[in-house]
């Protein structure tokens, strides 16, 4: 393992920036002569090179961080140059972090970081473990939550941590002490689409048609158009027919996921609608949206720049069917 090479890798980018944020303050504070340089996709290798294996006149320590920068093209320059060879030799002046957040565990220069590199991984968290999160963080920025509230909040805004971060800063500030409520959470923050979408089809397994509506209007209220719900709607039933083969086989939600390569809070949010659903059901759901989208792409319904109208009744009546 080469000691000055660190790999943050990982899908949740709030938390690997925050850990980048983390080792720049400390290496400021520790170093204050020292540099700190950047090296994006776009930097040339010979510019790394020269960063990181060239000596400092002056003898001061440098922080390099390369962030998605080892594609195939600059890992085989690295190979042939001996760079990671070199790179132990200047320990004492050097450290280089590597920021892959989605790492493809299929290429070389991946399965060389992972060997080589000391690695820290941040996956997204799954629903308890954001409301953990956002129960920290909360405290962390002179706040106030109750767990109650941050489960509220989850489930309004989603796990996306940016998105959570920047709607309790703002719900922090409304309070004089501080406090998150739940009255300033309905009424202060945008509900996530994604959010919707997962009440809306939870509604419809339900049979609460009103309330299924009522999310269907959401969504077109918020901006979203017919030709972008139609998918995600589409895309929801074939998750529900992923997950229902798993129960019918009786895998374990965690074997689901991998199988379906769900990431596991969308299984977490999914898998009790889907039990309501039968495989009747969800071949009834794919032959209505099918024949939906059919007719929206060969002419059968009719559509216009500025009215549809007829698409979102469609929908509608698919929602009142269900």
């Amino acid at each position: 393992m080469i000691q000055n090479l660190l790999l943050l890798t990982g899908e949740d980018d709030y938390r690997l920036q925050e850990r980048k944020i983390f080792y720049r303050h400390h290496f400021r504070q520790k170093y204050t002569d020292g540099e700190v340089e950047v090296f994006d996709e776009n930097a040339s290798f010979n510019d790394l090179e020269g960063a990181v294996l060239t000596q400092n006149l002056f003898g001061g320590r440098r922080l390099v961080f390369t962030n998605k920068f080892w594609k195939a093209e600059n890992f085989e320059k690295a190979e042939k140059r001996n760079f990671f060879e070199e790179l132990p030799q200047m320990s004492e002046s050097v450290t280089l972090i590597v920021l892959e957040p989605k790492l493809d565990k299929r290429l070389k220069s991946s399965k060389f970081l992972i060997r080589e590199a000391k690695t820290e991984s941040f996956d997204q968290l799954d629903e308890m473990q954001t409301i953990d999160w956002v129960l920290k963080f909360t405290a962390a920025q002179g706040g106030k939550i109750q767990r109650l509230q941050g489960q509220e909040l989850v489930k309004r805004c989603g796990i996306n941590l940016w998105n959570l971060s920047q709607e309790l800063k703002k719900l922090i500030s409304a309070d004089e002490e501080g406090i998150v409520t739940a009255e300033n959470i309905q009424e202060m923050t945008l509900p996530h689409p994604q959010v919707i979408l997962w009440d809306f089809l939870e509604h419809v397994s339900h049979r609460r048609s009103a309330k299924a509506l009522r999310s269907f209007h959401d969504l077109l209220t918020m901006g979203h158009t017919v030709y972008e719900l139609l998918p995600m709607i589409m895309r929801e039933v074939r998750i529900h027919a992923l997950l229902r083969d798993g129960l019918n086989r009786g895998l374990p939600a965690k074997a689901m996921a991998a199988e379906a390569k769900l990431h596991p809070f969308v299984v977490q949010k999914t898998l009790s609608a889907t039990q309501r659903f039968s495989d009747t059901d969800i071949s009834k759901f794919y032959d209505q949206l099918f024949n939906l989208d059919f007719k929206m792409k060969t002419g059968g319904v009719t559509v216009t720049a500025g009215d549809t109208s007829e698409i979102e009744l469609q929908i509608e009546k698919f929602i009142m069917s269900a």
